[in-house]
């Protein structure tokens, strides 16, 4: 690396999309509007159906900076992979096509590591919550510490007391150089890369800055149980490479102990709540109504018989 690149990397910033063409124009505008320029942005469309390829080519026609390719429809971390295949950067800025990154993300993140050795280094910031435009800011659903950033607690307590969302990371290359994303998981993918990344034991350096703004909408991902549920479990056979035996099986037993308190305990608010003084008035009215519904359907019947 010359002088110039140690003191103006080069960061390629990974956009995936998929039919996002009421929202990426905010996202990349988030690109467009960082403090810190020496950036190249890669987009991959994974094979949208809608207008989001003409917005994007729009609104990148006059940056050479943007670097656009269009996919058939593989799923994220196919596109994702893709993009890796591409970049040119010393460090990497992951974004998904609905998210925000604050503009001084990439300068915050940057001089945090300025000085120091930067291979296999990683910089997390906070986030925070967005429904709408960034007007409407909400507390994030985790509080992120230094504390959490360990593979023990990735693999344990992800998605029960935290999770850190892709666009609060920016790494050094280095930590992908043997890592690709697994085309087969359409969510779960994350928490897979943090859990190779930190079995890796990198440095981490905290940003306590919300640097990173999380898109709140219905349709998103992260927010269809469903679909998080089953690819977790889809996500065991990788998992069980990355595990020793016994910390696999140790980790399954973890699990069906979890689910089990969680399911007690929401056995026990149910029974709580059936005791309630609110709950028995509620009972109490639902059977007047149903008394008074079936009363005027007898009366109906009536006259019918008698005409």
């Amino acid at each position: 690396m010359n002088r110039r690149e140690q003191i103006s990397p080069l960061v390629s910033i990974i956009i995936p999309t998929f039919n996002r063409e009421n929202l990426i124009k905010e996202t990349l505008q988030s690109i467009v509007s960082q403090t810190y320029t020496n950036w190249e942005c890669i987009i991959v469309d994974d094979g949208s159906t809608d207008n989001t390829v003409l917005i994007v080519k729009e609104f990148i026609k006059d940056d050479a900076r943007f670097l656009f390719y269009s996919l058939e429809h593989k799923g994220v971390s196919f596109a994702r992979n893709h993009a890796l295949s591409k970049i040119s950067g010393e460090f990497i800025q992951f974004l998904d096509s609905d998210d925000i990154l604050h503009e001084d993300k990439l300068k915050e993140s940057l001089e945090t590591l300025a000085g120091k050795e930067v291979k296999s280094k990683i910089v997390i910031s906070n986030f925070m919550m967005f429904r709408g435009d960034l007007k409407n800011i909400e507390a994030p659903f985790c509080k992120l510490s230094p504390t959490l950033f360990t593979f023990e607690k990735v693999l344990y307590d992800w998605d029960f007391e935290f999770n850190i969302p892709i666009h609060c990371g920016f790494f050094h290359k280095s930590n992908f150089e043997n890592f690709r994303f697994q085309s087969e998981l359409g969510a779960k993918e994350d928490w897979i890369m943090w859990l190779k990344i930190f079995k890796n034991k990198p440095q981490v350096h905290f940003l306590d800055l919300p640097l990173a703004y999380y898109r709140y909408h219905e349709k998103n991902m992260t927010k269809d149980f469903a679909h998080m549920k089953s690819n977790f479990f889809y996500s065991f056979p990788i998992l069980k490479s990355i595990l020793l035996e016994e910390d696999f099986e140790k980790f399954l037993i973890f699990l069906i102990e979890k689910y089990y308190q969680q399911s007690r305990e929401k056995t026990l608010e149910v029974k709580k709540y059936k005791n309630s003084g609110s709950y028995k008035l509620g009972y109490k009215i639902k059977k007047i109504l149903l008394n008074l519904h079936l009363l005027s359907f007898g009366n109906w019947m009536l006259k019918k018989v008698k005409k």
